[in-house]
């Protein structure tokens, strides 16, 4: 038994649901079916209102490896996954979704990238509509997903899609609490940057479905000028939560944020210089997660001078 533990670390497959009865069946069929040997699986329901909770416990009756638990409040989707993260017992944690379909090797063949020095494994999907057709297009072809040693192309954008990650609960550990800030894949992808290597894995082993229920998180505001100037805190306080992150690191990344939070302190042609030559200089590291051609990247860099981002 010790050697199959050793071979075979625990996988907490932590999900995450709120009304979610619509396509959750499929979800839960396509992780009972993976072919890794040890895992477990959390799931959280952010008080749902329809029969979401009812399957959830269908399924934890019949797989033994299933535990369920419901938040008495609603959390949303950040803090659901931060409580299951933390009722997670297995080496590695696996979030998912609740409207996804996984191929039966996801964990297997995304665990087998967890080598030393990897802080973070994750794959392609390909996306698929609400009856789960295919789109005939993958996340591959919106971002540059590839592996990364590196934390600085995380300071501006993320590729790291959550329902196709994989990593160890100790890096979990150092990234939390989540900051409200910043989406939960995004912080995480940061942090395993800042601590090791991002790998990844050229094969879309998720159905990633879009829908109109799908979007989370979405915020209206009242008018355009309150809109721009909470994106301009919420970009602040996205760089200092990252700048914090990098500790007593003498990095060039932690430079880079310097640089870019005493750019982002406000308008002035001081700033926006600092910052628009700052995007030039490191246009290649800080754009590398961007699939743009050579010549929008320099228009982006450009446009740095005008607005914060």
């Amino acid at each position: 038994m010790n050697n199959l533990v050793k071979e075979y670390p625990l996988v907490s497959v932590v999900l995450a649901t709120y009304n979610g009865e619509l396509y959750l069946r499929e979800q839960l069929d396509s992780i009972f079916i993976q072919t890794y040997q040890r895992m477990e699986v959390v799931a959280i329901d952010d008080c749902s209102s329809d029969t979401t909770v009812s399957i959830l416990n269908e399924y934890a009756a019949i797989h033994a490896n299933m535990r369920v638990f419901l938040n008495k409040k609603n959390l949303k989707h950040i803090k659901t996954f931060e409580r299951g993260i933390t009722l997670a017992n297995g080496t590695y944690i696996v979030l998912c979704d609740q409207d996804d379909i996984w191929d039966k090797e996801k964990i297997a063949i995304t665990i087998a990238e967890m080598k030393e020095g990897v802080t973070l494994a994750y794959c392609d999907s390909l996306l698929i509509d609400g009856q789960g057709r295919s789109l005939n297009k993958k996340i591959s072809e919106m971002k540059n997903l590839a592996s990364y040693n590196n934390a600085m192309p995380f300071i501006i954008g993320n590729c790291v899609a959550g329902h196709a990650a994989i990593f160890e609960k100790k890096l979990a550990s150092m990234a939390m609490p989540f900051p409200d800030q910043i989406i939960h894949d995004w912080w995480l992808a940061f942090v395993a940057s800042m601590n090791g290597r991002i790998a990844f894995v050229n094969e879309p082993l998720v159905k990633y479905r879009q829908h109109s229920s799908s979007v989370i998180g979405a915020v209206k505001l009242n008018g355009r000028a309150k809109e721009e100037i909470d994106k301009q805190k919420i970009i602040r306080e996205r760089i200092r939560y990252f700048l914090e992150a990098c500790g007593n690191s003498d990095s060039e990344t932690k430079n880079v944020l310097t640089a870019l939070q005493k750019s982002y302190s406000g308008f002035s042609l001081a700033n926006n210089f600092s910052r628009m030559f700052t995007f030039f200089k490191y246009q290649k590291k800080l754009l590398a997660t961007k699939k743009r051609s050579r010549f929008r990247k320099w228009l982006f860099c450009i446009k740095m001078f005008f607005i914060i981002i």
